[in-house]
C-alpha cells in the first residue's frame, strides 16, 4: 500500500526535485497542474522509492502518472502495481513518452497493454513561430490579430495579484455568456483557477491579461516544464470578440515567455473543435504519448 496525500505548497520543493530527472517532461509534469487538479481529478501524490507517484480518480478507473525520479524504478513501479490490486477499478498508468513505454514494456510488458494516446499527446510549438506567426499559413491569425487591434480600445498587462480576481469574473461570465451549460466539470475548473490563483506567486505562474475598455476579454497562464518550455495551462477568451483568442496567445508569448524556445499547449483531450484549433497554430511536434492498463490476472 502506498501512502498517498493532497498535494500542498508544502511538497513543491521534493516534488520538483524529482521532476528535475527527467527531460521529456510534458504537461502531466508540472508541480502547479499536479496542485492545482486536485479538485477536479481528485488527485493525490507519493514519494515511492524516491520517485514521484501521482494518483488520479474517476468514477471508473485509477490512473497513476509514470514514475519520475531517481533510483529503482523497477521497484517503485512494483509498489504501484501492488497498489493496483488492492483497487475494484480498472488502473493504468499515464504519461509516458516513447522511452517510458519502451521500459515499461522491458520491465513490465506481460502485466499491462501499452496503447498509444494519442488524445493525451502535447501539442509543441516554437516560441517565434507563435510570436511573429510569419507566412502564408498564419495569414488568418494576422487577419484576426489585426482587426482586433485596430478596432478596440485595448490594453496589455501581464499576470500579477492585482488583475487576478478582474480575471476569475472574466472567467465566470464566460461560463454564463458563451452558451454553455453549467456542467460540473465547468465548475471543477473554476476551482482549479481559484486554487492556482490563490496561491499563484508560490506555484511560480506567469500569465497574461487582455483589457477592452478596461474590461478583462482574454487570459491566458501557465508554467515551466524544463529549461526551455513553458507550458500553458489555461486560455481563455470571449469567442465573440474577433481577434481575443489569437491576441492573447500571440501577446502572452511575445510579452513573457520570448526566453523559452518551446511552449506547449497541451492536450486535445480528443475534442474535434480543440484538436483543430491547436493544429490551427502549426505545431513543431506532437511527440507520442502512450497509456498502459494493467491486467490484473489475480
Amino acid at each position: 500500500m502506498i501512502d498517498f496525500h493532497k498535494p500542498e505548497i508544502s511538497d513543491k520543493k521534493w516534488v520538483k526535485e524529482r521532476l528535475s530527472c527527467r527531460d521529456n517532461l510534458t504537461c502531466e509534469y508540472s508541480f502547479s497542474n499536479i496542485f492545482s487538479y486536485t479538485a477536479k481529478m481528485r488527485l493525490e501524490i507519493a514519494d515511492v522509492e524516491g520517485f514521484l507517484v501521482t494518483r488520479c480518480f474517476t468514477d471508473d478507473t485509477i490512473g497513476y502518472c509514470y514514475p519520475v525520479g531517481k533510483g529503482d524504478i523497477r521497484g517503485a513501479i512494483s509498489r504501484i502495481i501492488g497498489d493496483m490490486k488492492l483497487q475494484n477499478k480498472q488502473c493504468y498508468l499515464f504519461g509516458m513518452g516513447a522511452d517510458e513505454a519502451e521500459e515499461l514494456g522491458k520491465l513490465f510488458g506481460s502485466e499491462f497493454d501499452i496503447r498509444l494516446d494519442r488524445d493525451g499527446a502535447d501539442y509543441i510549438y516554437k516560441s517565434e513561430d507563435l510570436i511573429s506567426l510569419t507566412g502564408k499559413k498564419y495569414q488568418p491569425k494576422r487577419n484576426h490579430i489585426s482587426f482586433f487591434r485596430k478596432n478596440y480600445n485595448w490594453t496589455y498587462e501581464k499576470m500579477s495579484e492585482e488583475n487576478l480576481e478582474d480575471c476569475y469574473n472574466m472567467n465566470v461570465d464566460w461560463i454564463n455568456t458563451s452558451g454553455s451549460l453549467y456542467s460540473e466539470d465547468l465548475e471543477r475548473e473554476l476551482q482549479i483557477i481559484r486554487r492556482v490563483f490563490e496561491n499563484f506567486s508560490e506555484l511560480d505562474c506567469k500569465g497574461a491579461v487582455l483589457r477592452i475598455d478596461g474590461k478583462v476579454v482574454a487570459f491566458a497562464l501557465g508554467a515551466q516544464i524544463r529549461s526551455d518550455t513553458f507550458c500553458v495551462h489555461f486560455e481563455k477568451a470571449y469567442s465573440h470578440i474577433r481577434g481575443a483568442y489569437p491576441m492573447i496567445n500571440q501577446q502572452f508569448v511575445e510579452n513573457e515567455l520570448s526566453d523559452y524556445k518551446y511552449i506547449d499547449r497541451e492536450d486535445d483531450l480528443g475534442l474535434e473543435n480543440l484538436r483543430k484549433a491547436k493544429l490551427s497554430y502549426y505545431p513543431e511536434m506532437i511527440p507520442d504519448k502512450y497509456e498502459a492498463w494493467f491486467i490484473n490476472a489475480d
